[in-house]
């Protein structure tokens, strides 16, 4: 195990001290036992609560973040913000990354998303409502995210902008790919720099895939149409996958 990651460890058994158990298993390390929290609503009653969690930590971590399973069976198995493999939907991959890096360290990811995540879960079973703003799940999701995010117009809008991030990351002096003709600094300058500083190249990717898995379908049935270049582009893009 990497010095760094002993270290993380450490710091978060003394705040969290009952998540205790440590084993290898593969490329990654496993960290479980319980995790008790109380947290609180504007205008609800504090909500106190224990669940049983497995941290899976990618030997990549944090280019990769741990995957969350929650093992004690108190989290309804058809929830909605539980993947097909039983890990937990914590946020949209590049909004879960954003969060992470307000306090990089699975102390902050424990804090800031986990717990978070259980509360909200407990919150919305007591009260029926989740007490944050929910998003979309898996690809379309991805897609909502970067058209709230930037105020995209469509799946094709979104399509482009993360096609340009995962071709040639920020470049402030290129046309903005939102289409509107100014130089990106001067459009979507601020936004298209803090998503490629949260980005690596492993989750551009990912999500270059899922927009374009979204867009695919209704490019198919004639819903959407690309222009060339952006075409061009997404099957440059393809090529340098499989090199």
């Amino acid at each position: 195990m990497r010095k760094e990651l002993v270290t993380e460890i450490a710091e978060l058994q003394q705040v969290h001290n009952e998540l205790t158990k440590v084993a290898a298993a593969g490329n990654e390390t496993v960290l479980s036992g319980p995790l008790s929290f109380e947290a609180s609503a504007d205008g609800y009653s504090p909500i106190t609560e224990c669940f049983e969690i497995e941290l899976s930590i990618p030997d990549i971590y944090p280019k990769h973040l741990p995957r969350v399973r929650e093992t004690g069976g108190k989290i309804d198995s058809d929830y909605d913000h539980v993947y097909k493999d039983g890990t937990l939907c914590l946020a949209v991959p590049i909004e879960e990354r954003r969060v992470f890096l307000e306090q990089p360290s699975l102390l902050g990811f424990i804090n800031k998303l986990v717990i978070p995540y259980l509360f909200g879960y407990c919150h919305w079973k007591i009260y029926g409502a989740h007490p944050f703003e929910e998003s979309e799940h898996g690809t379309e999701g991805i897609v909502r995210h970067y058209l709230d995010t930037l105020g995209l117009a469509d799946e094709v809008a979104a399509l482009t902008v993360v096609s340009f991030l995962y071709e040639h990351g920020y470049r402030g002096h290129h046309p903005c790919p939102c289409g509107s003709g100014e130089k990106l600094r001067k459009c979507h300058g601020n936004a298209l720099r803090h998503l490629h500083e949260q980005h690596t190249d492993i989750t551009l990717k990912n999500d270059f895939l899922s927009v374009l898995d979204v867009c695919m379908p209704k490019i198919k049935s004639g819903e959407l149409v690309i222009p060339k270049p952006l075409s061009m582009q997404v099957l440059r893009l393809l090529r340098r996958m499989e090199q």
